[in-house]
């Protein structure tokens, strides 16, 4: 393995904020790369002014004193952050709100930065509510494309979309490798933080890049979210409920017996038994 400050590839990856972003997952999936790989205080970040992209009205400035203690505004622009580089690669962390306009000019100069930088690959998190319950692995999505024929879109869905799919799709017309990772969130969480999803997203982005990634206190995080979401399940009585549904539906969809590759185990079977039936 590389040591870390040895650079073999670089790297984008890219959260947005709002509508691709169930349970703040993919955002807290790169806080906490920066918390845990760490920023690179001598590559300076980039900056892509919110204003002719953001509608402030939806995705409002913020005022807060900062650590001089004087009032600050501080806008919903969108950052490209390098960290430090990690087992061979360099890593620029893409984050901000999903804009409300100019998709194409927006999704074009994150490509042109990402040019200067030298970014192979660009990855895109997302999170999606879903009929999923929280007692149960998280279904995650993965989808590689290229430029190449040689990786296949492997994503059947079809409907709207988020500025993550836009992204992905103009950046292999301009010839760059993407992946594209997201989870499925329990719908019945409301608007809080869903640190299992997050853990999905990176443990899956782990595997992807074979890169090892620390997880740090994330897996406390979670077994502390499913405990709270148990109890919560358990003072009421609708909730409850639903959630034995989806388990059970959950569990019916991954038996042996309703598998694809059983069903079709099971029916080459019989064509043999049939054939060996006219034989006799």
């Amino acid at each position: 393995m590389p040591a870390n400050d040895e650079v073999i590839r670089t790297i984008a990856i890219a959260a947005f904020g709002g509508w691709n972003d169930a349970g703040t997952a993919s955002s807290e999936a790169l806080s906490h790369l920066m918390n845990t790989i760490g920023v690179d205080e001598n590559a300076p970040t980039h900056t892509i002014d919110a204003n002719g992209y953001v509608d402030f009205q939806i995705n409002r400035p913020l005022i807060a004193r900062d650590s001089e203690g004087q009032r600050r505004v501080t806008w919903p622009h969108t950052q490209i952050i390098p960290l430090l580089p990690h087992q061979g690669t360099r890593i620029l962390l893409i984050t901000g709100p999903e804009p409300s306009f100019n998709w194409t000019g927006y999704c074009e100069e994150i490509l042109d930065r990402i040019d200067i930088e030298g970014c192979t690959l660009l990855v895109t998190l997302g999170a999606l509510l879903a009929d999923t319950p929280h007692t149960r692995p998280l279904p995650t999505t993965v989808t590689w494309s290229s430029h190449t024929p040689q990786v296949a879109d492997a994503n059947d869905y079809e409907g709207p979309i988020g500025i993550p799919t836009v992204l992905n799709d103009i950046a292999v017309e301009a010839g760059v490798g993407t992946l594209a990772v997201w989870v499925q969130v329990p719908n019945y969480v409301g608007q809080n933080p869903v640190p299992k999803a997050a853990w999905y997203l990176l443990t899956t982005l782990g595997r992807e890049l074979d890169m090892q990634i620390p997880l740090g206190e994330l897996d406390e995080d979670v077994r502390a979210w499913e405990r709270g979401m148990d109890a919560m399940a358990n003072e009421e009585e609708d909730i409850k409920h639903y959630i034995e549904q989806l388990e059970s539906l959950r569990d019916a969809t991954e038996l042996p017996e309703a598998s694809g590759e059983r069903i079709a185990s099971e029916f080459e079977q019989f064509l043999r038994s049939r054939e060996d039936g006219k034989e006799d």
